[in-house]
Parts: structure tokens; C-alpha cells; sequence
């Protein structure tokens, strides 16, 4: 019942049904001007039938489309960035700059992932590596920093900055190696076309 409700009141604001009460006013015009006899119930029903027939429906609007999961995940590493930045007056030295270095090699990684290069084994090898940055951004990063403000606002221990140091450090060395794994497609290519002229000159 409520679906047929629905759909009730979408025709009676659609373009079809305007157009057809238009075509229906028409005829009950003709009437008044003495064009048309007591047969004018008809010709306006006829006119509200051809209006609405011949008025295209209005077009669906697209869905808004899901963002990718490489923007969203840029968007997770900024936000995890800002939050460092609001709060670095409750970070231990060294754990900022850290942090920098860890969301400059992420955009780097997601940029190279959001091209995929043209090698077979590297098109294979993509969502892998993107599994692996998404577990570095939602689990590692988020989690040891999760660990660290939850101290706050009181003085979290020595040894809590030295270990929030070690697990920073460990994000890093797993962040510098994905780097390495994961190629540039734009240097691969400027490496190519290196190549294909080292040959024509060769040639000439």
C-alpha cells in the first residue's frame, strides 16, 4: 500500500501529469469559448491523455557514485594527519614529524595504486597491496595513535612514548617497503621511452 502511495504522488508531481492538466484546462477553454458542445468532458480527458503520452518522463537522477577505496583512504590518512597536527602539543618529539613522513609515503603509495601500471603481474598484484596500505592506515596507524591520546589529559609515561616511538618506526620500515614494491607507473614509462629512443638513435 505504501509503495502504491508513493507512486501515486510522484505521478501527480510529474512533468506527465502537469502537462496532461494542462491539456485538460485547454479543453475545458474551448468549452467556455463556445468551441466545443457538452461533449467537452471527453475532448479535455482526450487532451490530458495525448499531453501526458507525449511528455517525455523526467530522467532519473544518477546514484551518487561510493567512493573508491583509494580516496577513501586519502581521506582517512588526512584525517589522521590533522589529528596529529590539532594535538601535537600532546605528542612525544619526533612522533609529528613521524607521522609526516608515514602520510607522505601513503599518498605517494595510493597515487601509484590509483594508476596501475601496465604490467600483467603488477595489475595482479595491486588490490593485494592496497589491502595491505588500508590495514597500515585503519589498523596500524589508527591504533597506536588511538593507544597514545587515550593517555590524555594526563602525562602518559616514559614508556609509553618510547613504545608510541617503536610502533611509529615500525609503520615506517612496512610503509618504505610497500614503496618499493609497488612501481611508479610514470617513471616506468619515462624508462621505456628512454629505451625506445636509445634504440632509433642507435639505428640512425
Amino acid at each position: 500500500m505504501a509503495d502504491r502511495t508513493g507512486a501515486v504522488r510522484r505521478y501527480l508531481r510529474s512533468r506527465k501529469n502537469v502537462a496532461g492538466l494542462a491539456g485538460a484546462l485547454a479543453g475545458a477553454g474551448l468549452h467556455l469559448a463556445g468551441l466545443v458542445d457538452q461533449a467537452w468532458p471527453l475532448v479535455a480527458a482526450g487532451l490530458y491523455a495525448v499531453a501526458a503520452l507525449v511528455t517525455p518522463s523526467a530522467r532519473a537522477e544518477p546514484p551518487a557514485a561510493e567512493p573508491s577505496l583509494v580516496d577513501a583512504l586519502r581521506t582517512e590518512v588526512e584525517a589522521q594527519l590533522t589529528r596529529v597536527e590539532l594535538q601535537r602539543d600532546e605528542l612525544p618529539a619526533g612522533a609529528e614529524a613521524a607521522v609526516r613522513r608515514i602520510a607522505r609515503t601513503l599518498r605517494l603509495l595510493l597515487d601509484r595504486l590509483d594508476r596501475v601500471p601496465d604490467l600483467e603481474v603488477d595489475r595482479r598484484a595491486a588490490p593485494e597491496r592496497l589491502a595491505e596500505v588500508a590495514e597500515v592506515v585503519r589498523a596500524d596507524l589508527a591504533e597506536c595513535l588511538d593507544a597514545w591520546f587515550a593517555w590524555a589529559p594526563a602525562a602518559p609515561p616514559e614508556s609509553a612514548a618510547r613504545e608510541l616511538s617503536v610502533q611509529l618506526d615500525l609503520i615506517t620500515a612496512r610503509v618504505e617497503r610497500l614503496e618499493a614494491s609497488v612501481p611508479d607507473a610514470h617513471a616506468r614509462r619515462a624508462e621505456d621511452l628512454t629505451e625506445e629512443m636509445r634504440r632509433r638513435h642507435d639505428q640512425a
